[in-house]
């Protein structure tokens, strides 16, 4: 429902939390808003180009359905998807990194502007940021916290991006992106490897995201 928010563990407790890990898109950053609007369309474009009998709307319809489904996760993942997509439909896909950059590409060209403004100081870094993130990030930092950021965008994108809105300073976990090897990273590896390498127990964990985290 609109405006409200489901509670899975009513039991559940934050007393011993002492590391929050954050997503960045659309948790913190909305440089990127819109992306859908680039993926989806990309997608659609190349099922139709099959000819399978479907028509625009199924095809946006089915596409639509597994974007949402997996986002969150690396973007390869969408694009793996894509590929499945094109064999069941008798088309042979080209590697799933293809379709990645050439959605990277056209998302490029979305956020230049924005990007642009960023660097040359003309908006506000806060202009492209969740409302009440900075003011949670400080809180969370201010109580103790550490605070990892982990995203399914790449990480040159995160960092870049993640200095632009002056949020890379709060991370003293740090910033974590895709991979090309994208079986190298997920934030469940990264969970995985705080719990056995840093001492945090998973009672100790916050998680901050607005897709699959």
């Amino acid at each position: 429902m609109p405006n409200s928010v489901e509670v899975l563990h009513p039991g559940a407790t934050a007393l011993h939390t002492r590391v929050a890990l954050f997503d960045f898109d659309g948790t913190i950053s909305i440089i990127r808003s819109g992306w859908v609007g680039v993926m989806v369309p990309m997608m659609v474009e190349t099922l139709l180009g099959l000819h399978s009998g479907e028509s625009e709307a199924e095809l946006t319809a089915l596409v639509n359905d597994f974007v949402a489904r997996l986002t969150g996760k690396q973007t390869i993942y969408q694009m793996i998807q894509l590929c499945e997509e094109i064999e069941k439909r008798g088309g042979t896909p080209r590697d799933p990194l293809f379709y990645k950059h050439r959605y990277l590409d056209l998302l490029g060209e979305r956020i230049k502007d924005r990007l642009d403004g960023l660097r040359s100081g003309r908006v506000s870094p806060d202009t492209h940021l969740v409302p009440g993130s900075r003011a949670l990030l400080e809180a969370l930092r201010e109580r103790g916290f550490t605070l990892y950021l982990a995203s399914g965008t790449d990480e040159m994108y995160v960092k870049d991006e993640a200095d632009l809105l002056d949020v890379t300073r709060y991370f003293d976990g740090g910033v974590y992106g895709a991979q090309d090897d994208y079986k190298s990273f997920s934030k469940a590896i990264l969970i995985q490897r705080l719990i056995a390498g840093a001492g945090f127990r998973g009672d100790e964990f916050l998680g901050f995201g607005d897709g699959y985290v």
